[in-house]
């Protein structure tokens, strides 16, 4: 008969941990959930305090809320100038997520794809205007672009100035998602595609783009949310005409609360909820395609 004395501390000793890790799986799991609960806490309460100062009936910002009412908002709508702010704001957005789209996508491509000089610098020049603060871009655009004319028309303060402007934090964002997205394609499908004739712009747009579709409609989305709710360079380089609505928000916060503040920022913050909603509805399409 085999000694067994010599298993039986070896399987007692294995058993020990076991409610230890139980109790250290369940710890992590708490603290898991409360953070998260904080985090959501976090960021709804502003927005649900902001949605719930929107139906205030009263002449300024201040709680309790004691009649509830649509007024600001159809005081809102019925701005001219709030309405101007809102469209510039939208018209600048879509203009800046088509430059920054476009040209992160095609710059990404050609950083997975190819090899060429100075590579490392190039990088490092598309992702500098991340790192430099807004009041410099929009300080050093102004300068660059304040007396400048083009047929006639003046740059400074056209909504196509605050494009490139906002371009220059949107890019290196879809630049970055869109590098880690080309990494995922299967280049043997690329090379397939030219052994078997197809020519390298046809394989780009029928090929790679359809299979990081999910990527770019993200990036893209993100560039719209960056551009909507940008304010720094925008106070530097638009003008009664073209101001977008965050600067028309903080030009009459200086002078007066009004909950048509609060209007405004309910529908910025409902065009951030829905670009994010669009990109899960993508992905999870994506996801039940594949």
């Amino acid at each position: 008969m085999a000694d067994t004395s010599s298993i039986l501390p070896a399987r007692r000793a294995s058993a020990i941990p076991v409610p230890r890790a139980r109790k250290d799986a369940i710890v992590l799991r708490v603290l898991t959930l409360a953070f998260t609960v904080f985090i959501i806490a976090y960021i709804a309460i502003p927005v649900l305090v902001t949605l719930a100062m929107s139906f205030n009936d009263a002449s300024a910002i201040r709680f309790p809320i004691k009649v509830w009412s649509l007024k600001w908002y159809g005081d809102f709508f019925g701005s001219p100038q709030w309405v101007d702010a809102l469209e510039s704001s939208i018209i600048i957005a879509l203009g800046t997520t088509a430059i920054s789209t476009i040209s992160g996508v095609l710059a990404a491509w050609a950083f997975e794809r190819f090899t060429f000089a100075f590579k490392p610098l190039v990088y490092l020049l598309i992702m500098l205007p991340l790192f430099i603060p807004g009041v410099v871009l929009g300080l050093g655009v102004a300068m660059a672009f304040g007396n400048v004319s083009l047929l006639g028309f003046n740059v400074y303060g056209s909504r196509a100035l605050v494009m490139l402007a906002h371009s220059l934090w949107a890019m290196p964002l879809v630049f970055m998602l869109m590098e880690a997205t080309f990494r995922t394609v299967d280049h043997r499908i690329v090379e397939a595609s030219y052994d078997l004739g197809g020519k390298p712009l046809r394989t780009f747009f029928e090929i790679v783009l359809p299979s990081v579709s999910t990527g770019i409609i993200s990036s893209a989305l993100f560039a719209f949310v960056v551009s909507l709710n940008e304010f720094v360079m925008a106070l530097f380089l638009t003008t009664r005409d073209t101001q977008t609505l965050p600067v028309l928000m903080w030009l009459s916060l200086r002078s007066a609360g009004t909950p048509r503040l609060a209007v405004a920022s309910v529908i910025l913050a409902a065009a951030v909820f829905v670009s994010l909603s669009l990109i899960m509805v993508w992905y999870i399409r994506q996801l039940r395609k594949t």
